[in-house]
């Protein structure tokens, strides 16, 4: 669909011209005592309008008997009511006129440029003068109000006849998402794109190829951005709503044109949440994905999105270790791991950040590595998406799904272990050894890793994934690694031994215990008290979530907040 046929728009245009006659009377704008022009759809404070477009002039003017004026014929007259404006040197067709307020045309030949004199002479012959810059292209959006906000002026079709997105009041109304087979093209009418610089204006299309439309976020393909049949100075921009947005009600739908961004309006979108596609992995399978703009989408806080892949797997026996490596370098990785019982997604682990354990610069980086114990057996799905900090991210990714990735450890147990080049390996280039202990809230446990070579790290995990509990380079003494924490709550923890720097393997040893309480141990609450006395510049894991409101908020209450889908 490239163009929406005219006697569809006449009638919904007609209606809506009739409303802004009035309504935007009814603006926020009071008079001035000098001439404030604006982009009639969008109210811009900015006072940027574009040749060929309509434009909202307020003021204190001096209409014939200070009445109210309308065109009712075409050409638009460039006296009506008495009043003529100019900008510049060019007079502007005049579609009402009103003693404060003037809708008008931009005549297509006016040059751009930075302060423009608008110039309005009134019916006695006085004149009231404003400055504004003109450029190629600046979008507004028509809103139903005629405010520049709130319910779009818009419609929808998805071959038949247009519907309309708002109701009589200026309410959205729902609004289907279509599906991928049977699209539904949503139709804004704008004003300020028409001439927008295309690499091929002349295709059909107008200038959908450099117009760029985003719904809550989500890229939206524009079919047809140009002028909108038979009407002056209105345009039109025709995008295909994404079907993966179904059932987000209330969302945002903003314009990109020229890379100036228009004024914010909404649609309501119905229907239930499509089916999560999943495809399936098995364990030691690497494969190479792509978030793209036509992926699935999961809604999170604050009206966010996230494109998402999604793979399934199932697990046969108790208490399974497995990890998911997530790695990209075009976005910043986050790994959600789901229950999928009885056909229902329940979040039970995820990570946005482990991947870049590791001392070396290329710890430095933004991948996941989710590290977790599957108590039962059953069917699960891996989400690869982007994390809290990059909504709607796009790129190529690989992720890799590993089982017997950790070996259970009992209080009072001393395992001997070795680090080797089979063991699990981060981005960073650091191998990873993983014990899991069962554990009581309020239990006070300590785990050391002792080894003859190796310069110890330990960290401790929940498992539900990062943030870390806790971590450790030196405080057992010389090279060695002891965490003391306890614990909040019952359940799986995970101790992590590492010698955090790329590459390096040998042996070690590493042992659970239970304390009394941790008051009984005065050289341990000497040391908490001192931490940075035993930490060795670069012997930190940093943290790469700093540009969240709470960075230490559990992943899994953070990822949480994102819309559980059903299948």
């Amino acid at each position: 669909m490239k163009m929406i046929p005219t006697p569809f728009c006449s009638n919904f245009i007609r209606a809506m011209f009739a409303t802004l006659l009035i309504a935007i009377a009814g603006s926020a704008f009071t008079a001035q005592a000098q001439v404030s022009a604006v982009n009639a759809a969008s109210f811009a404070t900015d006072k940027v309008i574009t040749p060929d477009t309509i434009v909202a002039a307020f003021g204190t003017f001096t209409t014939q008997n200070n009445q109210v004026y309308i065109a009712n014929s075409t050409p638009l007259p460039t006296t009506l009511g008495g009043v003529r404006v100019r900008i510049g040197t060019t007079d502007c067709g005049l579609f009402f006129v009103a003693p404060s307020q003037i809708n008008l045309a931009i005549p297509a030949t006016v040059a751009d440029g930075a302060s423009v004199t608008m110039t309005v002479t009134n019916s006695n012959n006085t004149t009231t003068t404003g400055t504004v810059t003109v450029v190629r292209s600046a979008p507004g959006i028509f809103s139903a109000r005629a405010t520049g906000t709130g319910a779009a002026a818009a419609q929808t079709s998805n071959g038949g006849p247009l519907i309309n997105t708002y109701n009589p009041d200026g309410t959205e109304r729902d609004v289907s998402a279509g599906t991928k087979d049977m699209p539904n093209v949503l139709v804004l009418y704008v004003t300020g794109i028409r001439n927008t610089p295309a690499t091929n204006p002349t295709d059909g299309n107008g200038v959908a190829e450099s117009v760029t439309c985003r719904i809550q976020g989500v890229p939206a393909t524009v079919l047809y951005a140009g002028p909108a049949p038979g009407f002056i100075g209105l345009d039109q921009v025709n995008v295909v709503i994404p079907p993966e947005l179904a059932g987000l009600g209330s969302v945002n739908v903003r314009l990109t044109a020229n890379s100036r961004t228009s004024n914010t309006v909404t649609i309501k979108l119905a229907g239930t949440v499509p089916p999560v596609r999943a495809q399936a992995i098995t364990f030691g399978q690497t494969v190479s994905g792509a978030l793209t703009a036509d992926d699935q989408v999961q809604a999170g806080s604050a009206g966010s999105t996230f494109f998402f892949d999604a793979y399934s797997f199932t697990t046969t026996a108790a208490n399974t270790t497995i990890a998911v490596d997530l790695r990209s370098t075009n976005f910043d990785a986050a790994v959600l791991l789901y229950n999928n019982a009885s056909g229902t997604l329940s979040l039970i682990a995820a990570d946005d950040q482990s991947g870049n354990y590791g001392s070396s610069p290329t710890a430095n980086n933004n991948n996941a590595m989710l590290m977790t114990v599957i108590p039962n057996p059953g069917s699960y799905a891996i989400f690869a998406t982007t994390s809290d900090l990059e909504p709607n991210g796009l790129g190529n990714y690989t992720l890799k799904l590993l089982n017997n990735v950790a070996t259970q450890i009992n209080y009072g147990q001393t395992i001997n272990g070795s680090i080797t080049t089979a063991d699990l390996q981060t981005s960073a280039g650091t191998y990873l050894d993983l014990y899991w202990f069962n554990g009581v809230q309020n239990d006070n446990v300590r785990v050391n890793m002792n080894a003859p070579v190796l310069d110890s790290f330990l960290l401790l995990h929940s498992n539900s994934g990062d943030p870390r509990l806790a971590q450790d380079d030196n405080t057992g003494g010389g090279r060695n690694a002891q965490v003391t924490y306890r614990l909040t709550s019952t359940g799986i923890y995970i101790a992590i031994a590492t010698p955090l720097d790329p590459n390096i393997t040998g042996d070690y040893s590493i042992q659970v215990q239970k304390l009394a309480s941790l008051a009984d141990d005065p050289i341990a609450a000497f040391k908490s008290g001192f931490e940075s006395l035993f930490k060795v510049p670069g012997r930190e894991i940093r943290d790469h979530r700093q540009g969240l409101v709470d960075p230490d908020k559990p992943s899994l209450e953070r990822f949480g907040t994102r819309r559980i889908v059903e299948q």
